[in-house]
């Protein structure tokens, strides 16, 4: 079992819908837009942001398609785990919000860690030691 765990999971997310937000202080405008008030001006975002009631969601959205690209098949009973069969074995990927534990055997773990890894930025955290409040012994 190898827990991983990817780094800001959230901005990952395509949006499905037109959100439109003040443009935050800090962010510089293009010069034609200096003349006008700031408060009278807004930014349409093109990505998922923390905060976000939508964020959780649209991350789960673009894990899954991820995953099922690669031939892992999502669990109808319980829709954050997804499993993958081959010739030289097998894997599990149970997702807990921003963390996947991996389950399977050794060579489809190397495998699926090394497809996460190309697609998201992620850590490494080793061994599962805790999952859930539940502490594993291997």
């Amino acid at each position: 079992m190898q827990l991983m765990d990817v780094v800001t999971a959230y901005l990952y997310g395509d949006l499905d819908t037109e959100i439109y937000m003040k443009v935050p202080k800090g962010l510089k405008m293009p010069d034609e837009n200096n003349s006008r008030p700031r408060n009278t001006l807004s930014i349409r975002l093109r990505r998922s942001l923390y905060g976000l009631k939508q964020s959780g969601q649209m991350w789960y959205n673009r894990l899954s398609e991820y995953l099922i690209r690669l031939g892992n098949v999502n669990n109808e009973l319980c829709p954050c785990v997804f499993i993958k069969k081959t010739s030289s074995g097998f894997t599990i990927v149970a997702v807990y919000v921003d963390d996947m534990n991996l389950i399977g055997t050794p060579e489809e773990i190397k495998e699926t860690a090394k497809h996460l890894k190309s697609e998201f930025e992620m850590n490494d955290l080793g061994r599962t030691n805790y999952c859930l409040s539940l502490e594993l012994e291997h």
